[in-house]
């Protein structure tokens, strides 16, 4: 299996204690995003390279990269900023939304019979927010909704097919108050590291599954020291059980994001850093040199499976000489 995580808002930044949490907090996976070496982090005994690029999330447009261009990039492998001709915020345009739906990987994986899903589950009121403002959902949303699969809700979460954005549920057990009973097991913490020691058999049915964690954008915005290292501390402890438990003979793990914020907290606005790709596992060593830009990623997903006319879509995409 693959499983691409999606990171919201984090680049790599230099070693500064008073600016940078990853520089101050980061001990396992995530030590190169706050200048420090990843030999030096505290991590499991690899079976395999463990691989750090440095992403362009610019994707060859000048200005502060965005979540909907950027995000598009990361779902679709459609560089949708140069198509604008600018990087695009918040939720994706008519164009963007357009090319999600045409070129939406998990799309595309179903048309050719791979089994591949969106793995967040949500909450009943944003269930309903999607059915009453389509228009003001994210990305991910759209790319899921794309496949004609639906999302995943907490029935999903409750039987083991899916995950929350939080993966300690903390947040879970402050918006599900009204709606979940105070024992309902849903609300019980989660352990991060046992979790993702267990991401790879309890998804082991998917050849592709996807990921959104949006909590680090939040916390970037808000320049909100505390949380930060709450987050890094969980993040860290889920990937570290990831590395630790998965065959790297048979399976993949790339995590990447759409632009840098968190590791700058003495602003609140995104930044021009680059942004890491981690690769782990089977396909990590053949990703490594082919990986540049966000753009990149999706075309050797569909190499790995041998999709080549769904990678030569990507380039030759009906929007290019287009006029959005």
């Amino acid at each position: 299996m693959i499983f691409y995580v999606f990171l919201d808002g984090i680049g790599m930044g230099k070693y500064d204690l008073e600016t940078n949490p990853f520089s101050k907090f980061a001990q396992g996976i995530f030590s190169p995003l706050g200048g420090k070496p990843l030999k030096d982090a505290n991590l499991p005994t690899l079976a395999g390279n463990l691989h750090v690029l440095p992403t362009d999330a610019h994707l060859g447009v000048p200005g502060l990269p965005q979540s909907a261009t950027g995000q598009t990039a990361i779902w679709t492998g459609i560089n949708g900023a140069k198509l604008l001709g600018r990087h695009v915020s918040g939720f994706p345009t008519i164009t963007l939304r357009k090319i999600i739906q045409k070129y939406s990987m998990l799309k595309v994986l179903a048309e050719n019979h791979i089994a591949a899903d969106f793995l967040n589950c949500f909450t009943a009121p944003y269930l309903q927010h999607v059915v009453e403002k389509p228009k003001l959902v994210s990305a991910s949303t759209l790319v899921q909704l794309a496949s004609l699969r639906p999302l995943k809700n907490m029935d999903d979460l409750r039987n083991g097919r899916g995950l929350y954005m939080d993966l300690t549920h903390d947040i879970l057990r402050q918006v599900a108050k009204d709606f979940l009973p105070i024992d309902d097991p849903l609300l019980a913490p989660r352990d991060p590291r046992d979790l993702g020691s267990s991401i790879f058999k309890m998804f082991e049915d998917y050849e592709v599954t996807i990921y959104e964690y949006f909590l680090t954008d939040k916390v970037g915005h808000a320049m909100d020291w505390d949380k930060a290292k709450l987050i890094i501390d969980n993040l860290e402890e889920f990937f570290y059980g990831i590395l630790s438990t998965m065959d790297t003979e048979k399976d993949t793990l790339i995590v990447t994001s759409d632009h840098g914020n968190m590791e700058d907290l003495s602003q609140k606005n995104h930044t021009e850093n680059v942004v890491p790709t981690f690769l782990y596992g089977k396909y990590a060593d053949i990703f490594r040199d082919k990986i540049h830009s966000l753009s990149d990623i999706v075309p050797q997903i569909y190499n790995t499976f041998g999709l080549e006319e769904a990678r030569n879509n990507i380039i030759n995409n009906e929007f290019l000489n287009s006029e959005v």
